[in-house]
């Protein structure tokens, strides 16, 4: 009687397991939704990638204005960090993204959409905008 009670329990999550994937289906091309749903599928991958270097960025949230020794010393650590993941970024996400949304629109810019990422990651607006600067000086000596 167990055994059959266990079947039967396994039948049944397996058959929710089929229904709760069926229900997950890849919107449309070049909708609204999907152009969402593909950047937060790329994002979210190179988020979980690259989670210490995103937490110490959001780290120095709120520092970079006036920055106490600590932080700068925590600046100074971080540049070659920061580098990777921009060329981690470029190099990775970029063309996905671009690819994805080639098929509907213009490809977009890299500083742009790093910056967009990091801000979704929940990175402060003072380190945004450091970045900014040090990301179209960066890629263009990288891309040169």
């Amino acid at each position: 009687m167990k055994t059959s009670f266990h079947a039967l329990k396994l039948a049944l999550a397996g058959a929710a397991a089929i229904v709760g994937v069926s229900a997950c289906t890849t919107p449309q091309p070049c909708t609204s939704e999907w152009v969402e749903w593909r950047t937060d599928k790329v994002m979210s991958r190179f988020a979980r990638s690259n989670y210490g270097t995103i937490n110490e960025l959001r780290g120095l949230s709120g520092k970079v204005d006036t920055p106490s020794a600590l932080t700068a010393l925590r600046i100074a650590s971080l540049v070659d960090d920061f580098d990777d993941l921009a060329r981690d970024f470029d190099r990775i996400v970029m063309p996905e993204l671009n690819n994805a949304i080639a098929q509907c629109s213009e490809p977009q810019n890299f500083v742009p959409a790093f910056t967009g990422f990091l801000r979704d990651e929940g990175v402060g607006e003072d380190v945004i905008e450091w970045i900014e600067v040090i990301g179209y000086i960066a890629m263009e000596q990288y891309r040169s």
